[in-house]
């Protein structure tokens, strides 16, 4: 009889973790949102019954353009507040400051010479009215120079700000260019300020961290002989400026991607002749970890073939779009093969978004790799800014994939071909969810079939994720040319 029992126990032990594993449902026809695809998200609050959040578009060329402001009631399912800022504002950031929101932009100002940081405040839950009026709440002198670099951070706690300004000088045979850095509460006390002359080439671009702490890290981007190439510069919270040598970094790393470690430290990866490399950056700028992991990067996984793979001898390059640190310690690493291509019939140039495989890489609390995997993913997508990804994230203490899929793929047939998900068949997309266990082995549910044709448009589809709570998963949907607020539970 015990015996008896225990397999009972067992069995609906094992049926409980199915049922809690494909069990999650998708909402569908939640309000819509102006925010065009691929938006730059952040969230700003959030309390029991509100999310706050604020998207910037992207325009034409992938520049910052104009910035919503979302206010949804997740008890009713309603946008209870939605605010549109044109982009001639140049507004990039914004932050909550008890019930107001503050939005925050940067311009070089031609009368002062200087590079100007503006804000502009106004209850969040009431209707905006008047004219909006800038405040300029930080100024770098620029005499001289002209702008290269501009960038307004936030940290992870949501308690600072940082002002990072990259000055080039006018004259071309001159030598050094100026960085000023200022961290800042969110009421405009200067925490630390660093500003100093530095030799070399001007850093044209590059992403930006800012740390609980008040640590800047700066991926740079630097120009040499036309070539683009990248280091790493920190600037301490004892106002120190430290840069990451390249004989620290792995020989041959390519397509660096960084990510904040929840113990603020900064992580970096990226492909590399032999295979993939991590390097970590601690606080004071200092390289505590570097490491090449000499694996194999397949061009397709193994005993896949994709159809119609016109780009199966294409150089296509790794490249990183997601770095997931796991609430034990771990890190999951997300990649593809990527690449970015225009075409034109005579009339009209088309952009393309190709993007081939998944590749996975688990590491342990202290970066060894442990796990990895080539996951079959292809997908295509034309004239817009959306990539279709797989995006990884926690949620009631399982790792999660969550992305559109070509519904052939996962109907529980074996194909000969791997079918692309592609925005020109809009009627195979569908959503598919699934759990990932320790050794990267994934398990698919189509969460939402695909959904009806809609005339001249890109169908439907998952745009991107919004928030994973305890009670939900908010995601972004696409379908037609709206977006709209939808809930997984």
């Amino acid at each position: 009889m015990k015996i008896i029992k225990t397999k009972l126990l067992s069995f609906m032990v094992i049926c409980f973790a199915i049922s809690a594993s494909f069990a999650q449902k998708t909402t569908s026809n939640g309000p819509k949102v102006k925010m065009d695809v691929a938006a730059r998200l952040s969230i700003l609050a959030e309390d029991d019954n509100k999310l706050y959040f604020s998207a910037v578009d992207k325009d034409g060329t992938a520049k910052d353009d104009e910035i919503f402001i979302v206010v949804y009631d997740k008890n009713n399912r309603t946008v209870v507040q939605e605010h549109e800022i044109d982009e001639d504002y140049e507004f990039s950031t914004a932050f909550m400051r008890g019930d107001n929101v503050v939005l925050t932009g940067s311009r070089y100002n031609k009368k002062t010479k200087s590079v100007d940081y503006f804000q502009y405040a106004f209850p969040v839950m009431e209707k905006r009215k008047g004219k909006i009026v800038r405040t300029t709440v930080y100024s770098v002198p620029a005499e001289g120079k002209k702008k290269s670099v501009s960038r307004i951070l936030q940290s992870p706690d949501k308690q600072k700000l940082a002002y990072v300004t990259y000055l080039k000088p006018t004259k071309r045979n001159e030598d050094g260019y100026l960085v000023d850095v200022n961290v800042c509460d969110l009421d405009g006390n200067s925490i630390q300020h660093i500003n100093g002359t530095i030799s070399g080439p001007c850093p044209s671009s590059g992403k930006g961290f800012l740390t609980n702490d008040g640590v800047v890290f700066m991926e740079e981007h630097i120009t040499l002989d036309r070539k683009m190439a990248f280091r790493y510069a920190t600037f301490t919270s004892n106002s120190e400026v430290n840069f990451v040598p390249n004989a620290d970094l792995v020989k041959g790393m390519f397509n660096p991607y960084a990510a904040l470690l929840p113990d603020q430290r900064l992580l970096i990866f990226g492909g590399a002749e032999n295979g993939v490399c991590t390097i970590i950056l601690d606080e004071e700028g200092n390289v505590t970890h570097s490491e090449l992991h000499e694996v194999e990067i397949p061009n397709q996984p193994e005993n896949v073939r994709y159809e119609d793979d016109y780009l199966k001898d294409a150089k296509m390059p790794l490249k990183t779009h997601q770095i997931l640190p796991l609430e034990d310690g771990r890190v999951l690493v997300l990649a593809h093969l990527y690449m970015y291509s225009l075409v034109s019939n005579g009339r009209s140039v088309m952009s393309y978004h190709d993007h081939k495989n998944l590749y996975l890489y688990l590491f342990d609390n202290q970066m060894n790799l442990t796990e990895h995997v080539t996951r079959p993913y292809a997908s295509v997508n034309g004239s817009t800014n959306h990539e279709d990804i797989p995006i990884a994230f926690e949620w009631h203490g399982n790792t999660w994939l969550l992305f559109n899929g070509n519904v052939a793929n996962y109907r529980g047939t074996k194909n000969k071909e791997w079918r692309v998900t592609t925005s020109l068949r809009m009627d195979e997309r569908c959503l598919v969810m699934g759990t990932l266990d320790d050794n990267l082995q994934f398990n698919p549910v189509i969460i939402r079939e695909p959904g009806n044709k809609v005339i001249f448009s890109r169908g439907e589809f998952f745009e991107q994720l919004l928030k994973v709570t305890e009670d939900a998963i908010y995601y972004i949907n696409n379908r037609g040319h709206d977006n709209s607020i939808e809930e997984i539970r």
